[in-house]
C-alpha cells in the first residue's frame, strides 16, 4: 500500500512498548477527537512500526462480502470476513454500519473508510490492528478491569455484566493506595521474563487512558455468588479462564499459534484466581488478602506479627513453585533502602547461599516474622537481622527459618531497584558505618524527603 505523507498527517503512537501510525487526511476534523490517544503519541522512532492505518476520506470500490464470524459485545458488533481474499472488518454500532477496515495478510498495513460515528470505527480498527499485528510479539490485548496496588497490577476478568468494573470501583473505595489502570483494554507483555501490563488508548465506557506499567500481580476471574469466596486456580482451569479475555483471530493458524504460546506461558508462571463474590466492600478485601498479602517490616519495638502464618505459606507455595512474588511493605525499619506504605520487594528463592547483606523475610525469635537484613552468619546455620532503619534490637533465627529474599525494591511507579547492585551493596556498607548517626540523618529524612511518603 502506497501512502503519501504529502496528503496525509502522520500520528505516531507508542503503545505497551509497540509503534504504529495512523495516516489522516490532512486537514481531517477526526484529528480533534483524538484525546484519549494524546499520552501515546511521540514525535518519531527509530522502531519498525508494527502497522501503519491509513483512513480513506471515500469509501473504496469492493466486492463482495464473505463474512467468517460475527461479534456482538453490548451494541458493539464486528463481522470479520474477506473481500478479494483480503481479510475485511466491519463495525457496528446499535445495527448501524460505521466503518470498514481493510487489511493484508500480515496486518501491517490498513485502510479505513468510516463514516458516522468515525471515532468509534476508528477505535476499533486500531485495537483489532493492534492485537493482530502483536500476536506473535508475546503480547495480549485483554478484555479486563485492571488496579494497581503497592507496585503491582491485578487484572479482574470475567464475561460482560460480570462485575469487572464495579469490583476495581470497589477496590478504589475500600483500599487504600490503590489506582485504576485500565476499565477494558489493557495489554499485558512478556518483558525479560516477567509479564507487564500496561495501561492503553482504549478504555470502554470510563475515561482512563494512562500511559504507564505495572509488573502483574495476578489474574481474578471473577463470577457473581451470594458470598464472597476466593481461590487460587492452576493448570488448564487458569488457562480456560485467561483465553476468553484475549482479542485475536483464533481462526488464523499464524494469530491463533502466536496468541496461544503467550496464554500458556502466562496461565503456568503468574497467579490466577477464582473470586466468587458479592458487589461490597468485603469482596474487594477478600481479593486484596487473597492476591496481595501485605508484609510489614516492623520496629524493633513492635511486637506485632509480620503477617499471618497462612499468608507466609501461600507465599512459600508460590516460591516453591518458581513464581517471583511482589509484596507491599509497612513499617519504616528499612529506611532508607525500603519505604514502608510505598513500596514493594520482589521475593524470590536465593539461588545460592545467602550472605551477610542479603535483605530477607524470615520467621524470628520464634514468634513473628520480618523483612528485614542478614548482618551475620554463624558457623552452626544462626542468623542475625537487624533493621536497615533501626539504631538496636536484632532478631534471631536458623537458615531453615528464611522463606524468602528481596531482591528487587518496586516503585509505586512500576519502576525497580536491585538491592545487590555494586552501589546499593557500596551504600549500604557506608550507611552501616553511620550507624551511630542514623537516629538523626532518619529524622531529617522522614521530614524532608519521605514527608509524603510515610
Amino acid at each position: 500500500m502506497y501512502l503519501c505523507t504529502q496528503m496525509n498527517d502522520v500520528y505516531i503512537y507508542k503503545v505497551a512498548g509497540h509503534v504504529f501510525e495512523l495516516w489522516l487526511p490532512k486537514g481531517d476534523s477526526l484529528a480533534q477527537e483524538l484525546s484519549q490517544y494524546e499520552p501515546f503519541r511521540i514525535a518519531a522512532s527509530d522502531a519498525s512500526p508494527v502497522f501503519r492505518l491509513q483512513v480513506l476520506v471515500e469509501r473504496p470500490q469492493t466486492g463482495e462480502f464473505v463474512r467468517e464470524i460475527h461479534q456482538d459485545d453490548d451494541g458493539s458488533e464486528i463481522m470479520a470476513g474477506r473481500i478479494d481474499q483480503r481479510p475485511c472488518f466491519d463495525f457496528l454500532l446499535n445495527g448501524r454500519w460505521q466503518a470498514r477496515l481493510m487489511t493484508e495478510e500480515t496486518y501491517r498495513e490498513a485502510t479505513l473508510y468510516a463514516e458516522g460515528e468515525r471515532l468509534f470505527g476508528l477505535n476499533d480498527a486500531l485495537m483489532v490492528m493492534f492485537a493482530l499485528s502483536t500476536a506473535g510479539e508475546q503480547t495480549l490485548l485483554m478484555h479486563a478491569s485492571v488496579v494497581s496496588y503497592q507496585g503491582a497490577a491485578y487484572l479482574m476478568l470475567g464475561k460482560s455484566g460480570t462485575g469487572k468494573s464495579t469490583h476495581t470501583r470497589l477496590w478504589l473505595e475500600h483500599i487504600e493506595g490503590t489506582q485504576l489502570v485500565n476499565d477494558d483494554n489493557p495489554v499485558v507483555r512478556i518483558v525479560d521474563g516477567r509479564l507487564m501490563v500496561y495501561g492503553s488508548p482504549w478504555s470502554g465506557k470510563t475515561p482512563c487512558y494512562r500511559n504507564v506499567s505495572y509488573p502483574v500481580g495476578a489474574f481474578v476471574q471473577l463470577s457473581q455468588a451470594p458470598f464472597n469466596k476466593i481461590r487460587r486456580i492452576k493448570g488448564i482451569e487458569a488457562y480456560v479462564s485467561l483465553v476468553p479475555a484475549v482479542s485475536g483471530k483464533r481462526w488464523d493458524k499464524r494469530i491463533a499459534d502466536g496468541l496461544h504460546a503467550t496464554e500458556d506461558w502466562v496461565a503456568s508462571h503468574v497467579p490466577m484466581y477464582h473470586l466468587q463474590c458479592l458487589p461490597d466492600g468485603d469482596a474487594a478485601l477478600t481479593c486484596r488478602n487473597a492476591v496481595a498479602p501485605q508484609v510489614e517490616a516492623l520496629e524493633a519495638s513492635s511486637q506485632k506479627v509480620v503477617a499471618t502464618e497462612e499468608t507466609i505459606k501461600a507465599v512459600a507455595d508460590l516460591l516453591k513453585e518458581g513464581h517471583k512474588v511482589i509484596l507491599p511493605v509497612k513499617g519504616q525499619s528499612m529506611l532508607p533502602f525500603i519505604v514502608g506504605g510505598r513500596d514493594s520487594v520482589e521475593l524470590v528463592v536465593p539461588d545460592g547461599p545467602l550472605a551477610i547483606g542479603d535483605a530477607v523475610l524470615a520467621w524470628v525469635d520464634r514468634c513473628r516474622y520480618v523483612l528485614h537484613r542478614i548482618i551475620e552468619i554463624g558457623a552452626d546455620g544462626h542468623v542475625i537481622l537487624m533493621g536497615d532503619g533501626n539504631i538496636a534490637g536484632k532478631e534471631y533465627c536458623e537458615l531453615g527459618d528464611v522463606v524468602a529474599r528481596a531482591d528487587y525494591v518496586v516503585k509505586p511507579n512500576g519502576s525497580r531497584t536491585y538491592l545487590y547492585s555494586d552501589s546499593q551493596r557500596r551504600y549500604w556498607r557506608y550507611w552501616m558505618q553511620f550507624k551511630p548517626l542514623r537516629r538523626w540523618i532518619l529524622a531529617v529524612l522522614r521530614r524532608t524527603k519521605y514527608k509524603n511518603s510515610i
